[in-house]
């Protein structure tokens, strides 16, 4: 496969703790992830997305896309994008087209996690963002004129946990997928380590804390997180012109874990409203544990 490719991907789902694995694959020493997680190329290629509301930006041009990659000289190189998984058949299709051998070589990473609280941890993600003003449950009965209406795929609540056809698109499509759960990088992320290294062919490295990045939550003072991550900031943005990319990054992300330990209210979703998702779920549940073979009861507990 040709350098400038990836030869992995992290493909989803959101939610699910990809963040931290992106970034602590990126640490070792025969795997290179690029600095940007969420280029989204496969889903995007060609195309130019805009949603209402939408801060993000996404790299749909192969030069712009192949210049992550540019100039490492590590075995492994990969890229983390969530949408690649709830876009499956767009992403699929990119893949197959543009990268060489894909089918063959490329090794599919799927993260899952139990669809309702995935959901709910969604929704959570955009309350501490300040970009979402309706409850759980009104956020639900809105999904689907939201989605109509040309919102973001980050307010797909109830649909992106619909995996069965997500992951047997990508089975039935890549010789090499593994499959990987929330629960175990969550209760033994020693493991799921172990298990990523030997399905990269890379050596074990090391353990070290795997950071949790992405926490979800009610913030307790809104207006902190505004000044911190608002672009009008003059002194803030005196400070960013002189820091590199790299730099940058490696800032926001002790601003942003200081913030959400100490600024973070977490909260629990209705007993009831998983009730009604698990009602939702509960076939395409079924349908997933048969497919990857594994006991997925949990994901039905009310």
């Amino acid at each position: 496969m040709a350098t400038n490719w990836p030869n992995f991907l992290i493909v989803g789902t959101a939610r699910a703790g990809t963040t931290s694995l992106h970034e602590y694959l990126g640490g070792h020493k025969d795997i290179f992830m690029p600095l940007q997680k969420e280029p989204c190329f496969f889903s995007f290629y060609g195309k130019h997305p805009e949603y209402k509301d939408s801060r993000h930006r996404y790299l749909t041009d192969i030069p712009g896309y192949q210049e992550l990659f540019a100039g490492h000289d590590k075995k492994m190189s990969g890229e983390s994008s969530t949408p690649y998984l709830y876009f499956y058949q767009q992403s699929i299709a990119n893949i197959l087209a543009l990268v060489p051998n894909a089918a063959e070589e490329m090794r599919i990473i799927i993260v899952l996690r139990d669809p309702a609280e995935r959901a709910y941890s969604q929704y959570m993600h955009n309350r501490r963002d300040l970009r979402e003003p309706l409850t759980f449950e009104e956020a639900i009965d809105a999904e689907q004129q939201r989605l109509q209406d040309n919102w973001h795929f980050d307010y797909a609540y109830v649909d992106k946990g619909f995996y069965y056809r997500q992951v047997k698109a990508y089975l039935d499509n890549f010789k090499h997928v593994k499959i990987l759960f929330y629960d175990t990088l969550e209760k033994n992320p020693d493991k799921l380590l172990d298990d990523v290294y030997d399905f990269l062919g890379v050596e074990r490295a090391e353990s070290g804390k795997m950071i949790k990045r992405n926490q979800s939550g009610e913030m307790k003072v809104k207006w902190f997180k505004q000044i911190i991550t608002t672009r009008k900031n003059p002194v803030l943005n005196f400070f960013r012109k002189l820091m590199s990319r790299d730099t940058k990054k490696k800032l926001r992300n002790w601003i942003k874990d200081k913030l959400l330990r100490y600024n973070l209210k977490k909260t629990e979703m209705l007993p009831a409203t998983r009730k009604k998702l698990i009602a939702l779920y509960q076939d395409d549940i079924k349908s997933l544990q048969t497919l990857v073979d594994k006991d997925l009861s949990d994901w039905m507990r009310i």
